[in-house]
């Protein structure tokens, strides 16, 4: 019987999911494990090269869904074909360091409670490019991973990431629902599970020293992009769980909402002027991904922040008229002071930029 069960859903990453499927033969551990890998419809060479790789240390199981529903659903049948009496869920990017599964295994020996979580770290490898938008989502401004604020100790519901976090699976089958696939996209879907859990009392336990290496390449359009995604989840996390609002959001979000409802009739906004503000940031923030400097998180967390909120009001107000004229509100709260910062010569942060360069 296997020690632990590494759960992996896989969606077009045929060009690096080799590298994974190797480090996790390079394993120093004695005990034996097994990999249960979800292809996710994958349109490239995912599946062939999943069922064709042969593992020397560890047992290896492919499925295959025919349609793209998502990690949260990959996630779930993995679940259900895991034998071991831990589940480690981690990424078809996520290259575990040779230690990471022994690490995991002594930790839940030393906590032994069902309903402790063990979240390893994630960081970028040595031999991936490293641009300041990656640098800032990991570090201050932790929109993708909050590792950069955080010390070995317990931590809440919001941070149970699922490239690199580890629970007993008895704690899992005992919600009446495992991952809500009502969640397409991987965003929030660990969230919403944890938040459940954490009622059953889920206590995440962080250590540092369980490293899995994100070779996953952002640049500030394809971050953008998932910025919005991430926001329509997060409305839908919302839906399901009031009360978890204010962590998700803030106080200040309803506020954000009134005010731009009431200015609407005063604002009259193209959805054409929004999406040019959005094409023009884009296109100048891009230019900066390689010139370092403080400047540049501030950039990054309204730019991104922006993209986020769209989501959430895309959430609200489903793909809508409304939902355009209270974006084009938002864009103008966010984008147009930063679009005027980067008028040529006209103010401090387009000089430091210039300079920067």
């Amino acid at each position: 019987m296997p020690s632990i069960s590494i759960v992996i859903p896989c969606h077009n990453r045929a060009y690096d999911l080799i590298k994974t499927l190797k480090a996790y033969d390079c394993q120093n551990v004695d005990e034996p494990f097994e990999l249960i890998a979800i292809d996710d419809a994958s349109v490239d060479e995912t599946y062939e090269l999943l069922t064709s790789y042969r593992p020397k240390h560890y047992s290896l199981r492919v499925e295959h869904q025919e349609k793209n529903l998502g990690p949260a659903s990959a996630r779930n049948r993995g679940i259900l074909l895991s034998q071991a009496p831990l589940i480690l869920f981690a990424g078809d990017d996520i290259v575990p360091h040779p230690l990471l599964i022994r690490g995991h295994l002594a930790a839940h020996r030393f906590y032994k409670g069902k309903e402790i979580a063990v979240l390893g770290q994630v960081l970028w490898p040595q031999d991936l490019p490293v641009n300041t938008l990656m640098v800032h989502i990991d570090g201050i401004g932790a929109q993708q991973f909050s590792y950069y604020y955080f010390q070995d100790r317990q931590y809440d519901y919001r941070h149970l990431y699922t490239a690199n976090v580890s629970l007993k699976r008895e704690f899992l089958l005992s919600q009446e629902k495992l991952f809500d696939t009502d969640f397409k996209y991987a965003a929030f879907e660990d969230v919403e599970l944890s938040y459940r859990l954490s009622r059953n009392g889920l206590r995440i336990i962080y250590s540092s020293h369980l490293k899995g290496y994100h070779y996953h390449y952002y640049n500030i359009w394809t971050f953008s992009d998932r910025m919005f995604r991430v926001g329509m989840m997060a409305h839908l996390m919302i839906q399901k769980h009031p009360k978890s609002r204010i962590r998700i959001l803030g106080r200040k979000w309803p506020l954000r909402i009134a005010r731009w409802k009431l200015m609407e009739p005063f604002r009259r906004l193209s959805l054409e002027r929004t999406q040019r503000l959005e094409t023009q940031l884009l296109h100048r923030s891009s230019s900066y991904e390689w010139s370092s400097h403080p400047f540049l998180d501030d950039l990054y967390i309204k730019n991104l922040t922006y993209f986020f909120f769209k989501g959430v009001i895309y959430g609200i107000y489903g793909e809508t008229h409304h939902a355009q004229k209270v974006n084009n509100l938002c864009a103008d709260e966010y984008l147009t002071p930063l679009v005027k910062q980067f008028s040529e010569g006209s103010n401090h942060l387009g000089k430091i930029l210039t300079h920067a360069l």
